[in-house]
C-alpha cells in the first residue's frame, strides 16, 4: 500500500524520471532493511507450522533454501534415524510441495530452489565424507521393504504412488552405481525367495529405473 502511495505521489507531483529511484528507495527502506529481522524471528516457525497465509506474505523472501538444508540435515545426518530417513524425507518433500503450490504459486524459482536443496541433502554424505553409499543404500532398502510381500497393507495404486515418490529422491542421488548394486542384490533375493509383493510392481519399478538411467 505504501509503495502504491509513493507511486501515485510521483505521478501527481514529481518529474517522471524521479519515479524509478523513488520507488527503489522506498522498497529498500520499507522491505530490504527488514528482511534479516523477519527471517531470523519468524520464517522457521511459519514453515514448521504450515502457515500458508503468512507464508504468502513472504512470497519474495527466498529463505527457503536455508530452511530446507537446516531441517533436512537433521534427517539425513542422524544415523540413529536411518530406518526412518527415507520416509521422513518423503514427508518433508510432500510438505514443501504443498507450500510451493499453495503459498508460492508453483513459482519456478522456488521449485528449482527446492530441487537444488534436496540434491544437496541427498548427497550431503558425499560432500562431507566422500561417501555415496549411505543414502543410496537406505533408498534401496526402503524400496526393498515396500516391494516385499510383508507390505500387504497397501493397494497396488498406493504402492505405485510410493514408488513414484521415491523415484524423486532417486533422481537426486549422484552415486547411482551404488544404488544399483544394492537394488540388484535385494531384487535377486526377492525373486529367488518368492518374497515380492507384486511382480507387476517389480516390473513397473524396473521400467521406471530404465527410463531414468537406461538399460
Amino acid at each position: 500500500m505504501r509503495l502504491n502511495e509513493e507511486n501515485e505521489r510521483c505521478l501527481l507531483y514529481l518529474d517522471a524520471f524521479t519515479r524509478k529511484p523513488l520507488i527503489a528507495t522506498a522498497e529498500r527502506q520499507l522491505l530490504e532493511r527488514h528482511i534479516p529481522a523477519i527471517l531470523d524471528k519468524g520464517f522457521m516457525m511459519l514453515m514448521d507450522g504450515h502457515r500458508i497465509e503468512d507464508l504468502q506474505r513472504m512470497y519474495s523472501l527466498q529463505a527457503i533454501s536455508s530452511y530446507i538444508r537446516r531441517t533436512g540435515q537433521s534427517i539425513v545426518m542422524d544415523e540413529e534415524k536411518d530406518k526412518d530417513m527415507v520416509s521422513s524425507l518423503l514427508e518433508f518433500k510432500a510438505s514443501l510441495d504443498s507450500i510451493l503450490e499453495e503459498s508460492f504459486s508453483k513459482n519456478e524459482a522456488f521449485c528449482n530452489t527446492i530441487k537444488d536443496s534436496f540434491e544437496h541433502l541427498i548427497n550431503l554424505h558425499y560432500f562431507i565424507f566422500k561417501l555415496h553409499n549411505r543414502p543410496a543404500k537406505l533408498i534401496a532398502k526402503f524400496l526393498d521393504e515396500k516391494l516385499r510381500d510383508g507390505n500387504k497393507g497397501t493397494t497396488e495404486e498406493q504402492l505405485e504412488g510410493t514408488l513414484d515418490k521415491v523415484l524423486v529422491l532417486f533422481r537426486f542421488i549422484q552415486g547411482k552405481d551404488a544404488f544399483e548394486a544394492f537394488y540388484k542384490k535385494d531384487l535377486a533375493k526377492r525373486l529367488l525367495l518368492g518374497k515380492s509383493a507384486s511382480i507387476d510392481a517389480e516390473k513397473s519399478m524396473i521400467s521406471k529405473l530404465k527410463t531414468e538411467c537406461g538399460s
